[in-house]
C-alpha cells in the first residue's frame, strides 16, 4: 500500500489513479491524512456525530463555493479525512452503518476501490 502525498490518498498502484505521479508516492505513516470519502453535506451531517462518537479522529473540508461566502448549504460537499492509523476502523464503521445507503456505499466503494485497483 502507497500514499500519495499530493492527494492523500491511499493506492496499491505503482502510480496515482487520481494524479497520475509516481513520485509522490511512498509508503503511509500513521498520522498521514488520508481521504476517506467524499459526501453531500445532508450526509456529512450524519457522518460527523458517528464519528466523533467512535472517537475517529478526522478532518472535514469543503468543497462547495458556499464556504466563500461564509455559510453551509444543501448542494456542498464535504471531503473528510482521517489518519491511516484510522482508516480501516473508520471504512468498517461507516461500512456497517450505512450499508443500506446508496451514496455512502459508493463513495466507501470508491475509497477502498482506489486502495485496491491492483488487486
Amino acid at each position: 500500500m502507497l500514499y500519495c502525498e499530493k492527494c492523500h490518498r491511499l493506492t496499491e498502484s505503482e502510480v496515482c489513479p487520481n494524479c497520475g505521479r509516481a513520485r509522490s508516492l511512498r509508503p503511509p505513516q500513521a498520522d498521514d491524512p488520508v481521504l476517506l470519502f467524499t459526501v453531500r453535506y445532508v450526509l456529512a451531517t450524519m457522518i460527523e456525530p458517528l464519528l466523533e462518537e467512535e472517537k475517529v479522529p478526522y478532518s472535514k473540508l469543503s468543497l462547495g463555493s458556499s464556504a466563500l461566502l461564509g455559510g453551509s448549504t444543501m448542494l456542498e460537499n464535504y471531503a473528510f479525512y482521517v489518519p491511516y492509523a484510522a482508516y480501516a476502523g473508520a471504512l468498517e464503521l461507516l461500512t456497517g452503518i450505512f450499508a443500506e445507503d446508496d451514496e455512502v456505499r459508493m463513495a466507501l466503494r470508491e475509497a477502498v476501490g482506489i486502495a485496491r485497483e491492483a488487486e
